[in-house]
């Protein structure tokens, strides 16, 4: 199915992708609990980690957190919001949100979509960029998340 095939005169063109950074977040034990609303919460403190990408080296400052609700399904609704100190010493916040599944490696694999904050200067376009996010986490490790960050080019 395409634009052309319910009505539009031209078609769009198929989406383009760039690798921005990788990600590894570093969380804390997690804090769990019922809800009122009938699921289950998990808050994950984010401790620390590194992000790598051309021109955005940096180091995620301890203070961020995953908030997590598990789904039916066995899958996790997240939100993450940290920060990330650059090399030159510019901070920058992400919000990932997204969807995490069990996988059958017996971590966890999902999407995310990426948002920065930034101030005004050089990193100015990670605000305007559109970003989705790849997200992995490993069998047997509680306490890190892997993550690439992948802009959609116009």
């Amino acid at each position: 199915m395409r634009v052309t095939d319910i009505g539009a005169k031209a078609a769009l063109p198929k989406p383009e992708i760039a690798l921005r950074a990788a990600i590894r977040a570093e969380i804390g034990p997690a804090v769990e609990f019922e809800t009122t609303h009938g699921w289950t919460r998990s808050v994950c403190p984010i401790t620390g980690g590194v992000m790598r990408g051309e021109g955005l080296d940096g180091m995620i400052i301890p203070g961020g957190a995953d908030f997590a609700q598990l789904l039916p399904d066995g899958s996790y609704a997240i939100e993450a919001r940290y920060c990330v100190r650059l090399a030159d010493g510019v901070t920058v916040m992400i919000t990932n949100a997204g969807r995490m599944f069990p996988h059958a490696s017996g971590g966890f694999q999902g999407r995310t979509r990426a948002a920065f904050e930034t101030p005004a200067g050089p990193y100015a376009w990670l605000s305007e960029a559109v970003f989705f996010g790849t997200a992995q986490s490993e069998r047997g490790d509680d306490h890190t998340v892997f993550i690439e960050l992948w802009e959609a080019l116009l």
